[in-house]
């Protein structure tokens, strides 16, 4: 995750499923269909939505509408997978947005008016304000036998506020990591050009649909697949 937020990559939806793991313990992440590229305003090619991520591993922000969020909602969703791995079971298994609410709560605590300011949506932010006071759990109380430094990594990726939520570099620094952390093995790159996505800002109807295809495959095309795709395309559906 390192590598794909440093190419400004929302993965969006991080869970269980969608990590892959051999006999050797090789982790690669998969299903990138969801994610977005966190570009400027200025270039923003489609809207952010709040339908991301399968609602356990949602992180709050997601849930109360928001639509300019950032890469810490990856982290949120690392966090849920992590007490899964502790526990054996889903932290936050919501029956629909209010209840998933009303659990993560209940775990870290009413966000401050402060925090809550933060929420946009006028309906969202009603609906927390009328919940009872919750202060935040302790985690050593949800997690039995479980390590301090564990528990150091779930408080620092689990907070409310996005803001407050560590990065992935941060996260890599903390204790329960730090056997693992080699920042010369953790390759990253720059931001994605955002000429690779200018046709996403044109409108595209059937015709220049069919012409984006056809320059994806052009590279890599033998002259036999050429003659047949030139032929394909002038012809009608």
């Amino acid at each position: 995750m390192k590598y794909v937020h440093s190419a400004q990559v929302i993965h969006r939806d991080l869970k269980p499923r969608n990590l892959l793991v051999n006999g050797n313990c090789d982790l690669k992440i998969c299903d990138f269909g969801l994610a977005r590229v966190s570009f400027s305003k200025e270039f923003q090619t489609c809207p952010m939505t709040e339908y991301v991520c399968t609602r356990w591993y949602r992180a709050p922000e997601v849930l109360c509408s928001w639509v300019d969020y950032t890469t810490a909602i990856d982290i949120w969703s690392i966090g849920c997978i992590f007490a899964e791995m502790l526990e054996r079971k889903p932290l936050f298994p919501g029956h629909n947005t209010q209840h998933q609410l009303q659990s993560i709560i209940n775990f870290v605590g009413k966000p401050s008016p402060e925090e809550l300011n933060k929420i946009k949506n006028e309906k969202c932010r009603r609906f927390i304000e009328s919940l009872p006071p919750a202060p935040a759990r302790d985690p050593a109380s949800c997690f039995s036998e479980v390590a301090p430094s564990a528990l150091e990594f779930l408080s620092a990726t689990l907070r409310f506020d996005p803001e407050q939520r560590v990065s992935v570099p941060e996260a890599l620094t903390l204790s329960y990591v730090s056997q693992l952390y080699c920042p010369e093995d953790e390759p990253v790159r720059g931001p994605l050009d955002t000429s690779d996505f200018e046709f996403e800002r044109r409108k595209i109807n059937i015709r220049a649909l069919r012409e984006e295809l056809w320059l994806e495959v052009l590279p890599g095309a033998r002259c036999s697949w050429a003659s047949f795709w030139s032929s394909f395309w002038s012809s009608k559906w």
